[in-house]
């Protein structure tokens, strides 16, 4: 089994409860005598391979680390969007395609370390968007289906046309950014955004409260 170690919490005498997302979704395992024989496996950001007893609440009995990010924790620009994408992986559903999502989470923390952080998070989030279901409507309009789309609404989860928005068309250049970041397969090439990422996160995060109903902890340490 693998796993990316997102939490610990003390465990009665000298243990630890470990919290690992995995390939099959999160997972909580004891490990005992952590302080000394275990630190690589009760250590936050790091990617282990183990073996666990099997019962309710397993315990781990080997591990071996295959990375560790755990040098982010020095970088508060790279912490400040690990936090919310930890936040996300945290909230997703039992049956959510974690096997898809993990591979994924551990290709945007790689990127971290060679592109702008604030980019990742913003192509993090809207890609997540649709594993809680609320992909926003891109291609066209929200309210009447034409695909002459001239601004966005958070709040209507999706693009406007010209007949159904208001004479303010303010809101084009954060569909031009949802559109770009939601279509990239390419995550290593950055694109050129209209909007700053500033702005971008700020609405990224109102569509997280209002269509997902998550607060996600703010990227501004």
């Amino acid at each position: 089994m693998e796993g990316i170690v997102l939490q610990t919490i003390d465990y009665k005498e000298k243990s630890k409860l470990v919290y690992l997302y995995t390939p099959f979704g999160m997972e909580s395992i004891k490990a005992l005598d952590a302080s000394k024989s275990k630190l690589g496996f009760i250590t936050t950001l790091n990617v282990v391979e183990y073996e666990k007893t099997n019962s309710k609440l397993p315990t781990v009995m080997e591990y071996s680390l295959k990375k560790s990010y755990y040098s982010y924790y020095t970088h508060l620009d790279k912490m400040s969007v690990i936090v919310p994408m930890i936040d996300v992986v945290k909230h997703l559903e039992e049956e959510a395609p974690h096997y898809r999502i993990y591979p994924f989470f551990l290709e945007c923390l790689d990127l971290i370390d060679d592109h702008n952080p604030l980019y990742i998070l913003s192509l993090f989030l809207i890609k997540m968007l649709s594993v809680f279901g609320v992909k926003p409507r891109l291609a066209n309009c929200v309210f009447c289906g034409r695909t002459s789309i001239v601004n966005f609404s958070i709040k209507d989860g999706g693009a406007l046309c010209n007949f159904c928005s208001n004479e303010n068309f303010s809101n084009q250049k954060l569909h031009h950014a949802f559109q770009m970041l939601y279509h990239k397969k390419e995550y290593g090439d950055e694109p050129i955004l209209d909007i700053s990422y500033k702005d971008l996160l700020e609405a990224i995060y109102s569509y997280y409260a209002l269509h997902a109903n998550l607060k996600l902890k703010s990227y501004k340490l």
